[in-house]
């Protein structure tokens, strides 16, 4: 469909020549358009949304996450459309152009030998591009890509017959799929505005007078919206822990369940109450309340800074490191993905999106492809524990437990430097150890970091409103927003007058500063308006999520669940704290295999922290070591879904990257249990100032032992045995005496420096040799 643009001709007829503009007459209409416009309005207006709620707090809480629910679950749906149109369409558009081009081609195969020397270079910069933009959109299409795969193998399993009638329903079911989603934007829509309307009667009134039928249909059907949402957003295994939990607390299977589990059981009325219309469950005061201010503003920050370019700031510093340093790239992938990790909250969203070109930067330096996956999965599982926002782990924490949101950012910085900085240095040994450094390339051209000082600003405003002022996060958030406004507006507007000067004098005239002037406008609110849009639409993915997760634990709470469990961890436990710990530890795992870090723990602090604290653990405690497996399950195997994306972006084996991550992440498994130990590196004392140099040696051991290289040689099994007998020593000795920790401690500082002194690493062999520790590489077994 056409439509014409009103006064377009007089407009083009009246603008002066030097501003060469050109209106079209006629504008023509497609579905694509449509959404496009519907998503950027409703972005803008969900983060416009938030941000003034952020300043003016002129509704409790309560009614602000509804409207923000409604808004936020129809945006996702209306951007699930959207990209399901913009992929046909980008489809349809290669299509035709390989088409147009294998016509050109067969027409000018005679008559054009120099460009058939030069095809083979651009095709593949083509293929590479197209693979960079495919794996950059992964985390939109995880689930549903996992999805396809899972129903094909299901139909290979039980022949061609089911297999071609599986395809047909599927097909089917993806040529309706955008009008279902169109519906349940709609619904969204009107079931939040429902429960606005009637918010006064359903929050005051309702325990006297008793709920209608609309209100327990209204309450069912958004339990049924956020379902869909988080299966479309996460994948199915969060989704199916909200069905289950639902399935466990009604009724028909209530009474059957064996032992614990058994209880009375409630009706669907009920379960609708509690789950969403108590204005409880999708309305969770710390789920949806905290993720609806604290969460929201953060994430909206971090895609309102992407927008203005931080993302890209970053990567192309590391790509300048990468040229000064001998591990290459490699250190600079961790950087950022450990810094976008922490703002995203989902170790497989960030795999999906950073890893998209940190991994490729990777294999071009020579890694690895299993190495490459892995380095890029643990970073970015590991980037979730990395304060200040710990992967929005941090608000819900300082909520649930009652405290400031600072005491949680110190209390985890000393357990994320330990995991990092055992990281680092297992990634650079292995880098070594296999030879695949790279030469001095050039010095670092600091000119480079003019381009995104400006980006320093809002950073600092955050730092300082959060630790020095102590707002609270949604004002620390609110006036970060600001700063990245008026900074890159004014960064924008100051390129552009440097610009403008080295203008010819014909273009100095009083009408083209006139229309300059306009121009400057016109491109600050552009911009300002993309990074709504985008501060919104990195947020929108998480709503559903939220919700689901105040269902989970509505259902695990009032069933009594989450009592019997812990009181069942103490039992099996015996009394010992160091077998409480392990089965905390196994339930933390289990529960966040394929979850995102925040849903797992929640689950977890709900059902495995009582048993943990009983044993004498303090809570902040007790909640970081659940927290730090929470996120640990990301990278481990069955499910491992940060290894599982990393290495399909590499192109490698599911299982070795799996090796390879937990050989690179081992010392994140003995970790939570050294800061139980060792109290004082979660509250901060005296005794912190020896505690950490000891610990972080312990691990520091425990990565030399796992990798098998001590930054100068390859280690025997003894030498590793070693290592690893001095690792607890000093991650544990202060059970017995705080002597054994530094005995243990010395012992190792002292064997690295002789391996870097007196051994040292043979550089002119390494890079003689390139060829060589590459080939070895290739051929070793995993299990070394």
């Amino acid at each position: 469909m056409e439509l014409p643009i009103p006064l377009a001709a007089r407009i083009n007829d009246q603008v002066p020549p030097f501003v060469a503009t050109d209106i079209p007459r006629r504008v023509t209409v497609t579905r694509l358009l449509v959404l496009n416009v519907l998503v950027t309005l409703f972005a803008i207006t969900f983060t416009v949304w938030t941000v003034y709620y952020a300043y003016s707090l002129m509704w409790m809480r309560l009614r602000y996450s509804n409207v923000f629910l409604g808004l936020g679950l129809a945006l996702y749906y209306l951007d699930v459309v959207r990209r399901r149109y913009k992929a046909e369409a980008e489809a349809k558009a290669d299509a035709e152009t390989d088409a147009d081009s294998d016509t050109t081609a067969a027409t000018q195969a005679d008559s054009a030998p120099a460009a058939e020397s030069e095809s083979p270079s651009s095709a593949a910069a083509e293929s590479d591009a197209q693979s960079n933009s495919s794996s950059s959109s992964s985390s939109g299409s995880t689930s549903a890509s996992s999805s396809s795969i899972g129903s094909t193998g299901i139909g290979s399993r039980l022949g061609p017959h089911w297999s071609e009638r599986i395809a047909r329903l599927r097909a089917a079911y993806d040529r309706i799929d955008p009008y279902v989603a169109l519906s349940l934007a709609a619904l969204a829509l009107l079931a939040t505005a429902y429960v606005e309307l009637n918010f006064d009667r359903l929050h005051e009134d309702v325990h006297l007078m008793g709920h209608t039928q609309a209100d327990l249909i209204v309450g069912a059907l958004l339990i049924g919206l956020v379902i869909d949402a988080t299966r479309r957003a996460f994948g199915n295994i969060i989704a199916g822990v909200t069905v289950v939990s639902i399935a466990y607390a009604h009724v028909l299977f209530a009474t059957i369940l064996p032992g614990v589990l058994r209880h009375t059981g409630y009706g669907w009325e009920r379960i609708a109450r509690q789950g969403a219309i108590d204005l409880t469950g999708v309305y969770h005061d710390t789920l949806m309340g905290i993720g609806s201010t604290w969460v929201a503003i953060f994430i909206m920050f971090a895609g309102i800074a992407k927008a203005y370019g931080l993302m890209d700031f970053v990567l192309d510093v590391g790509r300048e490191l990468g040229k000064t340093l001998r591990t290459g790239v490699v250190q600079i992938a961790v950087i950022a993905s450990m810094v976008m990790g922490s703002i995203t909250g989902s170790a497989a969203a960030n795999t999906a999106t950073t890893g998209s070109f940190t991994i490729p930067m990777m294999q071009d330096q020579g890694v690895r492809d299993d190495f490459s996956a892995a380095i890029e999965s643990v970073a970015s599982a590991g980037g979730q524990m990395l304060p200040p926002v710990m992967g929005v782990a941090a608000f819900l924490m300082a909520d649930l437990l009652g405290e400031s949101y600072l005491t949680i950012v110190q209390a985890g910085v000393i357990p994320a430097a330990l995991f990092y900085l055992s990281v680092g240095i297992g990634i650079h040994f292995a880098i070594l150890k296999f030879g695949w450094t790279t030469p001095n390339r050039g010095s670092f051209d600091w000119r480079l970091l003019l381009q995104g000082i400006h980006f320093a600003v809002p950073l600092g405003v955050l730092i300082v409103t959060l630790v020095v002022l102590r707002y609270t996060p949604l004002y620390a958030g609110l006036y970060s927003i600001v700063t990245i406004f008026l900074v890159g507006s004014l960064k924008l507007v100051a390129v552009d007058i440097l610009e403008a000067r080295k203008t010819d004098a014909e273009y100095s005239s009083i009408g083209y500063r006139v229309y300059w002037v306009f121009r400057e406008c016109y491109r600050v609110i552009e911009q300002i308006a993309l990074g709504l849009r985008r501060g919104g639409l990195e947020m929108a993915p998480l709503v559903g999520v939220l919700a689901a997760m105040g269902i989970i634990i509505e259902m695990l709470t009032f069933t009594g669940l989450a009592p019997r469990v812990s009181t069942g961890i103490l039992s099996l436990g015996g009394g010992l704290l160091v077998v409480v710990l392990v089965l905390a530890m196994i339930a933390s795992i289990l529960f966040g295999l394929g979850m995102p870090t925040p849903a797992a723990y929640v689950l977890v602090v709900v059902l495995v922290v009582p048993g943990v604290t009983e044993m004498g653990v303090p809570d902040i405690t007790a909640h970081m070591f659940v927290f730090y497996f929470a996120m640990l399950s990301a990278i481990t195997p069955p499910v491992a879904i940060s290894v599982a994306i990393g290495s399909r972006i590499a192109g490698t084996d599911f299982v070795r990257s799996c090796i390879q991550a937990l050989r690179i992440g081992a010392p994140g498994f003995i970790i939570p249990f050294a800061f139980v130990t060792n109290n004082s590196l979660i509250t901060w004392t005296q005794e912190t100032l020896l505690a950490f140099p000891v610990v972080l040696a312990g691990t520091v051991a425990l990565i030399v032992a796992t990798i098998g290289f001590d930054g100068a040689r390859d280690l025997s099994y003894p030498a590793r045995g070693l290592y690893a007998i001095a690792a607890f020593g000093a991650m544990f000795g202060s059970v017995v005496s705080v002597a054994i920790q530094v005995v243990a401690a010395a012992a190792i500082v002292g064997a690295l420096l002789y391996a870097k002194v007196v051994l040292g690493y043979d550089i002119d062999a390494d890079a003689g040799a390139d060829a060589g520790p590459q080939t070895e590489a290739e051929t070793e077994t995993t299990s070394d």
